[in-house]
């Protein structure tokens, strides 16, 4: 979590505190806590404000912030995704969003049991569309082995190969 502090003196002119400042910055984060305190210097009133925030991120933004290997992952789900849809006649978003896509690859979904950690991604969609996703991210991260660039392990929680696929 990130702190800022703004101190916000009196405006005579608007006889009030110009708030504008804090209300643009807190748009595009998450505030956890705002604590006021009111002061004076040399006679002249302030409000000293501490925003306590996590910033948060856009959909492109969060696909940025991947590594470069998640990165090809998250391209090589949407490209299957994109591939299926068109298959079966069904916009891609009825498969999954890319948000789903994002959670999929930062959880490492190796299994079936584990896409169940993926937001929305439930029982259904688990038995229409899991086995090739799973199958794809297993492939990838095997890939990945073969060449010895996997650094990372699944996620806490996540189960690896505890379901057979037929």
């Amino acid at each position: 979590m990130e702190l800022r502090i703004f101190t916000l003196p009196f405006d005579g002119i608007s006889e009030g505190f110009p708030d504008e400042i804090i209300t643009q910055f807190c748009l595009n984060k998450k505030v956890h806590s705002i604590v006021p305190q009111f002061f004076e210097q040399e006679g002249r009133p302030f409000w000293s404000v501490a925003v306590q925030y996590e910033v948060v991120l856009r959909g492109e933004d969060k696909v940025r912030a991947l590594d470069d290997a998640q990165q090809l992952l998250f391209a090589r789900l949407k490209e299957w995704r994109k591939n299926h849809a068109v298959k079966v006649g069904i916009p891609v978003y009825l498969i999954c969003t890319n948000a789903q896509l994002l959670q999929m690859v930062q959880l490492k979904c190796r299994s079936l049991e584990s896409l169940k950690q993926v937001l929305g991604f439930g029982r259904k969609r688990t038995e229409k569309y899991g086995k090739p996703i799973v199958d794809t991210i297993k492939d990838f991260y095997d890939e990945k082995r073969k060449q010895g660039t996997e650094t990372a392990t699944p996620a806490a929680g996540a189960v690896v190969d505890d379901l057979p696929f037929d």
